[in-house]
């Protein structure tokens, strides 16, 4: 059996992802700080270590004997008081696997970026090439943070092992145990979204981006980098798809740019005052109302990436929730 090792096997990608391996047929270990949602894989025959990827030391044993690290841990919050400790994990984080995999003589990093990254092109479609940063000037911590990461893993390519990176957009699907986009569902439900954001996303199934992951530890070529978005929604339609499961109906009102920046200013005011986490904050604000489109076009035709249907991907959540007792 091949042997890999998944970082943030317990988030909404690593679980969908380990869960895909064991069924390829991998021997798979997994790193979490701790035991929180480890349950989600106690049906498997999964191999935990315990471990931050900001602590150095934490990673050797992990490391021992693997062919293949996917390197999916990160932090996306948008609190400023934890942007320090968000470099640590998502910046020296990604730096120290890289470097305990490649004295460990693994094979190759799969390492998963985001199209934040990137940036978007506002007048059309932004591919792999796209050069333009544009996040405003409310800035946003999580995609510098994310940006520098992925410098930082390409620049080991070659040097002794292979890197791969991934930059998936908004996902969707089942094990969504963190509740990302599940809240969405309770909250709608219980008439708690009073506007929807002006902007949008692309969005796919999870599996479908966890697939895509296993393609890329054989054929993704390395020092590459592959988008895997999907399709481009707005959050009107993200939040009618997700209120149909919960008879309910979405907001009518759309929050135009200004408003949802001023509202994450409040809410960062509330935050420093409180010591509790924003809901959101002005940089998150910007970019929820632009709408970002990427094209995955590469990652189709050299990874068997799959495009598909919101409808698909919500249907899916939902029924994962609603079954694990989410939804109460």
């Amino acid at each position: 059996m091949r042997k890999c090792l998944v970082t943030g096997g317990t988030g909404l990608l690593g679980l969908n992802l380990v869960r895909q391996l064991v069924g390829a047929d991998w021997d798979v270990s997994v790193l979490s700080r701790g035991e929180a949602n480890r349950r989600w894989l106690s049906d498997l025959p999964v191999t935990f270590f315990q471990g931050d990827v900001a602590e150095a030391a934490d990673l050797a044993p992990a490391m021992a004997g693997q062919e293949v690290v996917f390197h999916v841990a990160g932090d996306t919050g948008f609190w400023k008081k934890r942007y320090a400790a968000q470099w640590r994990t998502n910046v020296d984080g990604t730096v120290n696997v890289i470097e305990a995999a490649r004295r460990a003589g693994v094979r190759r990093v799969v390492h998963t970026s985001t199209v934040d990254a990137i940036g978007f092109d506002p007048n059309g479609v932004a591919n792999e090439s796209w050069a333009d940063f544009n996040l405003g000037r409310f800035g946003y911590h999580y995609a510098i943070s994310k940006r520098e990461a992925e410098k930082r893993a390409l620049a080991f390519n070659g040097d002794g092992i292979e890197v791969v990176v991934l930059q998936p957009a908004s996902m969707v699907g089942p094990y969504d145990v963190t509740l990302q986009f599940g809240r969405l569902f309770e909250e709608l439900r219980d008439g708690k979204v009073p506007a929807a954001p002006g902007g949008g996303a692309c969005f796919n199934h999870v599996g479908a981006v966890a697939e895509a992951h296993i393609v890329a530890a054989d054929r993704g070529r390395p020092g590459e980098r592959y988008i895997c978005a999907g399709e481009a929604v707005s959050y009107r339609r993200l939040f009618e798809t997700m209120a149909g499961h919960v008879s309910a109906k979405a907001p009518r009102l759309v929050a135009p740019g200004w408003a949802l920046i001023a509202y994450g200013w409040i809410e960062e005011t509330i935050a420093g005052i409180t010591g509790k986490p924003p809901q959101i904050n002005p940089g998150m604000a910007y970019y929820m109302s632009r709408m970002p489109v990427y094209s995955s076009d590469k990652a189709i035709a050299e990874l068997g990436y799959r495009l598909v249907p919101l409808e698909k991907s919500v249907t899916d959540a939902y029924r994962f929730l609603i079954g694990n007792g989410f939804l109460d």
